[in-house]
């Protein structure tokens, strides 16, 4: 009796690489999905961060459409969710505005935070504490400014505040119900922490492995762990606040200037001190006696000559706002320097010994990047052996860098960083839009020629969001393939002020090692 031929049975091959990095390009902001094959047929994936910035046009489609892309791509299942420091255009996408209904449909594995998010840390709740003190001085100041007709300044600071999430900025993105919603880079953070259980990763800590995949190890380079380091977000010198000890800080001093009560801000002896409510009294008073002098009005000298509206242009009482952009401006390098830096290091493949790193650093400044020598590292090796392993040695073998706060010039160190990577095979991008960092931030050095120039130098391929691969003629770490699947970037004309298409732009590009 004949016997039916039955088909031989085929098994998906195994993939040709050792990591997929998926590249977004939705514009100014970070978002990256890695996949790493984890046994047969299965894949592991690792998400670093979603968002984009605010005051691009029409966030909501292009996050949609990233979200949607990884809930597809991971099948709903996401092993590891890295989210770098409470920025908006790290978190955006996880807002009720944009992207949050889909990623519900989301499963995150595990979430890793840095120690800064650590509830029971002395340091980390200080940290927090001083972070909604100078966000509510900045907003302050944004809104005196903008009562007083100081268009242009309050604008700046909106743009400023505008990290931390629209209703933060104050501006026409705000929406009445954002705060309702859990809107903003605290409210997205606390989406997550409840959609999953919060591991809060130890700076210069054992080494993390991800579920299901062998041979790569991930290291905690940063955040820092001491004041002084986060202190220092600008190579060369520091430009921190109210970390260390003071006797009065920039924070209180200038919130107290809000508030005539407050002690601090009186500047003059108490015997001195004249109530601020008797002014126009007095005001009224000299303006009676000089339309009464005549042509023989005597000289008026003190705070009621500086009151007098022939003396305005001499007049210095809305300069103190502008130390309000200087606050907002070191809000934003400290919470950058909080930044969870992460190093993926691959085992050497049979007979040789590479040991390739992955290198993410979120939007780290100058201190984050100094702290990273304060480690060192004892691991075993797939052949029992053990090596130590320094920040200096994981920087060497870098073959993909994700370069720090989207090109800035703080956010990428010289010796102690870009110059360490030696690899020949090292490849780099840039979470950037040029144009909207120049023409609607104003940010026209971001990202910063020198950087860019020097990358250019040293890598076979420099990715941006905004264009083509910048191909070297070397050899090339791997391969990429950009997506089929595009979206229109949005930009408001200069001239007509109507918000129009500009281009067709790749949703993501996948680079393959």
């Amino acid at each position: 009796m004949a016997t039916k031929a039955t088909k031989p049975k085929t098994r998906k091959p195994a993939a040709d690489y050792r990591v997929r990095i998926r590249m977004y390009q939705q514009g100014l902001g970070d978002c990256f999905l890695l996949t790493f094959p984890a046994g047969k047929s299965k894949q592991a994936h690792v998400m670093i961060d979603c968002g984009i910035v605010l005051g691009t046009s029409e966030p909501g489609k292009v996050m949609t459409q990233v979200a949607q892309d990884i809930k597809k791509t991971t099948k709903g299942k996401v092993d590891v969710l890295a989210i770098t420091h409470e920025h908006w255009d790290h978190l955006s996408g996880f807002d009720p505005a944009q992207a949050r209904d889909i990623f519900k449909g989301v499963k995150f594995g595990k979430l890793w935070l840095a120690w800064t998010e650590d509830e029971k840390n002395p340091l980390a709740q200080q940290l927090r504490t001083e972070r909604e003190k100078k966000k509510k001085a900045a907003a302050k100041a944004r809104d005196e400014m903008q009562k007083r007709g100081l268009t242009q300044q309050a604008g700046r600071m909106a743009g400023l505040l505008g990290f931390f999430g629209a209703k933060a900025a104050g501006g026409d993105d705000a929406s009445a119900e954002e705060e309702e919603a859990g809107g903003g880079t605290t409210g997205a953070l606390n989406f997550l922490k409840s959609h999953s259980t919060p591991t809060i990763l130890e700076t210069g800590g054992r080494p993390l492995s991800i579920p299901g995949v062998e041979g790569v190890r991930v290291y905690v380079l940063g955040p820092p762990l001491d004041r002084d380091a986060l202190k220092k977000t600008n190579p060369g010198k520091s430009q921190g606040y109210a970390l260390a000890e003071e006797p009065i800080g920039l924070t209180d001093s200038f919130l107290a200037a809000f508030d005539t009560e407050d002690e601090l801000a009186q500047p003059f002896a108490r015997s001195q001190r004249r109530p601020l409510v008797q002014l126009p009294e007095r005001l009224a008073a000299a303006q009676h006696t000089r339309r009464s002098a005549g042509a023989h009005a005597p000289a008026i000298s003190g705070i009621d000559g500086y009151l007098l509206p022939e003396n305005q242009w001499r007049s210095i009482d809305d300069a103190w706002l502008g130390m309000g952009e200087r606050l907002a401006l070191q809000l934003d390098n400290a919470t950058n320097n909080t930044s969870l830096v992460l190093a993926f290091e691959f085992d050497s493949p049979p007979g040789q010994d590479t040991r390739d790193v992955l290198l993410f650093v979120g939007d780290a400044q100058a201190g984050n990047w100094l702290s990273w020598d304060e480690h060192t590292w004892t691991v075993r090796d797939g052949d029992g052996g053990r090596r130590k392993v320094t920040a200096e040695d994981l920087l060497q073998r870098t073959i993909f860098y994700k370069v720090g706060h989207h090109g800035s010039h703080n956010a990428t160190l010289r010796e102690k960083g870009l110059e360490r990577m030696t690899s020949s095979r090292l490849a780099a991008v840039i979470p950037v839009d040029t144009r909207v960092a120049h023409e609607v931030k104003g940010w026209e050095h971001m990202p910063l020629p020198a950087i860019r120039e020097r990358l250019r130098k040293k890598c076979t391929v420099v990715f941006q969001s905004d264009g083509q691969p910048d191909v070297q003629d070397r050899p090339q770490a791997g391969r990429w393939q950009p997506s089929t699947e595009k979206f229109d970037v949005f930009m408001k004309n200069p001239k007509t002020k109507k918000v129009e298409s500009v281009r067709k732009q790749n949703l993501y590009t996948d680079y393959y090692l």
